[in-house]
Order: C-alpha cells, then structure tokens, then sequence
C-alpha cells in the first residue's frame, strides 16, 4: 500500500544563480514533485503502537546436542482477531557448519513440544506495556507439521539470513509462519538464534 504526500524544494540562493535575474525570474513557482512513502518500512505501524520485535532463546542441534532439527514459529492464536503482516525474519548462524531453512507457510497445527519466548518488545519507545497478541515459539521435537512447504535457503557458517518480507506474509489468527533448521554437516553440533519483526492490524478494520 501507498501514501503519496507533496513536498517543495526551494532553490539554494547561493548555488547555479546567475549575477542578474529578471523580475518574471523572482516571480516563478518553486519545484515540486511527489514523494512516495511505503508503508511496509515500519513507519506507520511504529507511529500506530503496533510494530513489534521478538528474538528467540539461542538454540542447538546436530553433533553432542542429541537433537537433528530445531524450528522456529511466529504464531497467531486461534481467536486473536487479528492478522500478523511480517516484516521481516533474521536467522544467525553461530556455528563452524552451514546451516540449511526449510520453510512452510499456512502451518495449522503441529505436533511436539515446543516453548514461547519472553524475549519481544514494541518498537515504539512512547507505548507503555503494550503486549502483541503474535507468539514466538521454539524447539527441537516436532513430529508433524501441517502446512506448505514453501522454499529452502543455506546460511552459511557464522553468517546472518535476512528475509525483508515487508508484509508480504500474512499470518491469519490460528496459523504460523515455521522455520525448520537442518545442519549441513550432522557431526558438528550448530548453535543459531531466530528473531521475528511483524505488526499486527485487527481483522475488524477490513470491515
């Protein structure tokens, strides 16, 4: 979506000025053009109160860690109201091994043992005590997942993966967006950490 606003520009009096002008010269509009603001940036959603970041606890797999994968999740609850508009995913690999993502979108449901971060805050430094309704999930036991297996991408050793998806994901209340991590070589035990940045509009406002 896009905002277009008008904005002026005056000629600098001491730059390109001939010595002599004439009255009619003095007497000329100054130039304009339009500006286009996309509001995927953040901006606005920052302006709104409801632009949020969220990290995950740092996780392990493959090598002495007794885990094969980890997963990552940025969940919408079921009866939240709400549609979540990711921004964007950072996935930082801290590890001698590359790492490679499997990623599913419209996950439904899945089955395992998985745990919620502590770790989100608005990016608003005005707003007070405001909590997102999105969640940040992780963990190393799944046994289902039920969703649409999307796309693969390789990070490599000590190197960081940002997806700008400015919100051109959406995650409708009751689904999520998975990350499943695989280490390249199985003998090195990989360690990397997840962050989510997203905003979330109420589903009554298309209405």
């Amino acid at each position: 979506m896009l905002f277009r606003s008008k904005m002026k520009i005056n000629q600098n009096q001491y730059i390109n000025k001939s010595r002599f002008t004439s009255a009619k010269e003095n007497l000329t509009s100054p130039f304009e053009f339009e500006h286009v603001s996309d509001i995927s940036n953040g901006y606005i959603q920052s302006k709104n109160f409801s632009l949020f970041n969220g990290v995950s606890d740092d996780m392990y797999c493959g090598g002495n860690s007794t885990f094969e994968y980890a997963y990552f999740l940025l969940s919408n609850p079921i009866k939240s109201k709400i549609n979540i508009y990711v921004k964007n995913s950072i996935i930082t690999n801290h590890s001698h091994s590359p790492l490679i993502i499997k990623i599913y979108y419209c996950v439904e449901d899945i089955v395992g043992k998985i745990e919620s971060s502590n770790f989100f805050c608005i990016s608003n430094s005005n707003s007070s005590g405001t909590i997102p309704q999105g969640k940040i999930f992780f963990g190393n036991e799944l046994d289902k997942i039920y969703g649409v297996y999307g796309q693969n991408l390789i990070v490599p050793s000590y190197n960081s993966y940002n997806l700008n998806e400015n919100g051109s994901i959406v995650i409708s209340s009751g689904f999520s967006y998975l990350f499943e991590v695989i280490p390249i070589n199985s003998d090195i035990t990989s360690n990397f950490v997840m962050s989510f940045s997203w905003w979330e509009e109420s589903i009554s406002s298309y209405f």
